[in-house]
């Protein structure tokens, strides 16, 4: 598989996804990961708009991120059975969107630092999400979030060894850097279960630029991670005050491009 250049919807918020869809297309890419806001956005009607708009501009949803991420520790990790099985029911239709949509990926944030549940219980919520989403062919893909645990490079190293070839990871960049590691140490620790990496750029004064506004070494990311045997894509996912103007998505479209191409 050939590595792609994809764009987050989430670096147009607010804009409405089904607004910005064109916005990625002319940027000359192909994969997007497409972020879900809120509740009407799981609804079949909507769903079925993403898909003919990302038809017709020959785009390919790579991932899905859910709208309930900041939710997770009080749907998964509370002591209330009923409000598990309902957040189950939930991600269950995460996961149908994902299948239809024709993305492989959903994003997992996990479990907030601030709670504190036994590491086995954390492993065993993860694995029961995990096989729900693999029998409807979807990766359920554990991020390094900054605040929650497994955004701690011992913890997630942990995680890994526990759960052998039953995990997977998304590397998101800034939040590596933002939780005060070298990020090409944190990948490099589960490089050989990424299955998608977010891309962003930072410098001392900014933790999320665009790929190429900043200090970080990306063609050291991407020589390593092809040495691992990464097949994923590596997603721009920045906030919308990271530009100030849209063309800069596109010209660091094209710097990422040009440097994964000499790798």
């Amino acid at each position: 598989m050939i590595n792609k250049i994809g764009i987050s919807s989430g670096c147009y918020y607010p804009k409405l996804t089904e607004n910005i869809i064109k916005n990625i297309a002319d940027a000359g890419v192909s994969e997007m990961e497409f972020f879900i806001n809120t509740h009407s956005e799981m609804l079949p009607d909507y769903i079925k708009t993403i898909r003919n708009i990302t038809d017709y501009y020959g785009i390919h949803i790579n991932s899905v991120h859910p709208f309930t991420s900041f939710a997770e520790t009080y749907l998964f990790f509370s002591d209330y059975s009923r409000r598990f099985e309902d957040g189950i029911c939930i991600y269950d239709r995460y996961f149908e969107i994902c299948s239809y949509l024709g993305a492989n990926i959903l994003n997992f944030h996990g479990l907030k630092s601030e709670k504190t549940v036994i590491f086995e219980k954390y492993c065993e919520v993860y694995s029961v999400l995990y096989e729900r989403a693999k029998k409807a062919g979807i990766i359920l893909s554990q991020e390094n979030v900054r605040k929650h645990v497994c955004g701690d490079l011992e913890y997630i190293k942990r995680f890994s060894d526990y759960l052998g070839n039953n995990v997977s990871f998304t590397f998101d960049i800034k939040q590596s850097y933002m939780s005060g590691y070298d990020p090409l140490l944190f990948v490099n620790a589960v490089s050989d279960k990424t299955v998608l990496i977010h891309l962003n750029d930072f410098n001392a004064d900014s933790p999320c630029l665009l790929p190429g506004k900043g200090i970080f070494d990306i063609k050291s990311l991407f020589s390593n991670m092809n040495s691992a045997g990464y097949s994923g894509n590596y997603i721009i996912e920045v906030y919308s005050d990271a530009y100030s103007d849209e063309s800069e998505i596109i010209d660091s479209v094209k710097h990422s491009q040009s440097v994964l191409k000499e790798c």
